[in-house]
């Protein structure tokens, strides 16, 4: 009986350890939490005489599908910029005429496809999922510009794609869209101080 009894209590731990293992990982699955990042920059491009940034008029175009959910995006992404440029030391000026402003669009993959992207913004980040937990997620991007104030042009602009409607509460969504702003702003320069 003792014999019979060992391997059944063993074989019953490792059944429970697979179970949890396979509970963590269907809770979160990595490839959602994948990101896709692509940033590019005027070759004129230089922040040496700007110290600080303000949002450009009608700085938030975001699409249809995103603004029927119940959290305000604009909200989460207008603090993640700010606290994103706060660190790289450009403090938000609005009306400032020397601060580089910024702009930015958000879009389902559903209403605006690579294609489009490339077409109006001129890149495409390009995140794809094999997955069926991923292929059950739409894709979203998020689009950010900045326009300098002297050539009033679009002279840096970076794209994230991410998998959409992973998280279930706003303090994971605001996490995890201000570890994407990381990853965008990642090679901005930071400010000069003379």
């Amino acid at each position: 009986m003792k014999f019979i009894k060992a391997p059944l209590v063993i074989y019953i731990y490792f059944l429970c350890a697979l179970a949890l293992t396979f509970s963590a990982w269907a809770e979160v699955n990595p490839e959602l939490m994948r990101s896709s990042v692509v940033v590019v920059a005027q070759p004129e491009f230089s922040l040496n005489k700007l110290q600080s940034f303000s949002w450009a008029k009608q700085h938030a175009d975001i699409s249809v599908g995103l603004k029927k959910t119940s959290f305000s995006v604009s909200s989460l992404i207008d603090v993640a910029i700010t606290q994103a440029l706060r660190k790289k030391a450009y403090p938000l000026e609005q009306g400032h005429n020397k601060s580089m402003q910024i702009r930015y669009h958000v879009s389902l993959a559903s209403e605006m496809s690579d294609k489009a992207l490339i077409l109006k913004y001129g890149l495409s980040p390009g995140l794809r999922g094999n997955s069926s937990d991923a292929k059950a997620h739409e894709q979203g991007v998020l689009v950010v510009e900045l326009i300098d104030p002297e050539l009033n042009k679009v002279v840096w602009r970076g794209a994230v794609e991410v998998f959409t409607g992973v998280e279930t509460t706003d303090k994971d969504r605001q996490d995890r869209v201000n570890n994407l702003r990381i990853e965008l702003f990642n090679s901005f320069p930071g400010a000069v101080r003379s």
